[in-house]
């Protein structure tokens, strides 16, 4: 059993617009992929509120878009792109929100659900040497469609603020469960979180 405390949540769909990305110079942020956006805007969000001591990236797929196109090249007996190439692995969302945003607090990347990431964050305030708090950005796309675990949804990003007091997350680590698509255990978290009629779940209960 984790006990931690979960801000309000912050969610950017794909199709809405991204105020946040406003502050990303015009040229750098037209050459960010869907899903980077998704994720940067979401970020900037959730920090214009509070700063973060650390920061846990979170995704089951990634940029996988890119990782197809490179391998098409391969295919194809062509160079895949430099640039494609050092966009397409899992922690370059962290990388671009770094560089862009010159933010330069320590942070993480997961290949992972939403609870993984809960379960991140809490190891590392209960490590940490004061009372801190981390940043947990959920994001995911749809697989192309060439993949066989392709699942269609519309792809988004999830962010809360995490912190050890006061509790109002109960995280039950034995009833967590590897589901085959994170995109559902993140969407049924939002709705669970902004129900104030649900109070408890298999993995979760407000305190």
């Amino acid at each position: 059993m984790v006990l931690m405390n979960v801000s309000r949540l912050v969610m950017s769909r794909a199709d809405e617009v991204f105020p946040a990305l406003e502050k990303i110079p015009a040229m750098q942020r037209r050459r960010l992929s869907p899903i980077a956006k998704l994720a940067l805007n979401t970020a900037i969000q959730a920090l214009s509120e509070q700063q973060a001591d650390y920061i846990v990236w979170v995704s089951q797929y990634g940029d996988e878009h890119k990782t197809l196109k490179i391998l098409e090249d391969v295919l194809n007996d062509q160079t895949p792109s430099p640039t494609q190439f050092s966009t397409s692995v899992h922690n370059a969302v962290s990388g671009l929100y770094s560089i862009l945003c010159q933010d330069s607090t320590p942070a993480t990347s997961l290949a992972g659900s939403w609870n993984d990431g809960l379960t991140e964050a809490y190891a590392w305030l209960k490590t940490a040497q004061f009372s801190g708090r981390v940043l947990v950005v959920y994001y995911d796309e749809p697989l192309p469609d060439i993949y066989a675990e392709h699942q269609p949804f519309v792809a988004f990003a999830m962010a809360a603020m995490v912190t050890l007091k006061p509790e109002n997350l109960c995280l039950k680590l034995e009833h967590m469960t590897q589901d085959a698509f994170s995109f559902q255990q993140a969407l049924q978290f939002y709705h669970f979180w902004q129900d104030e009629r649900q109070t408890e779940s298999a993995a979760w209960t407000k305190c």
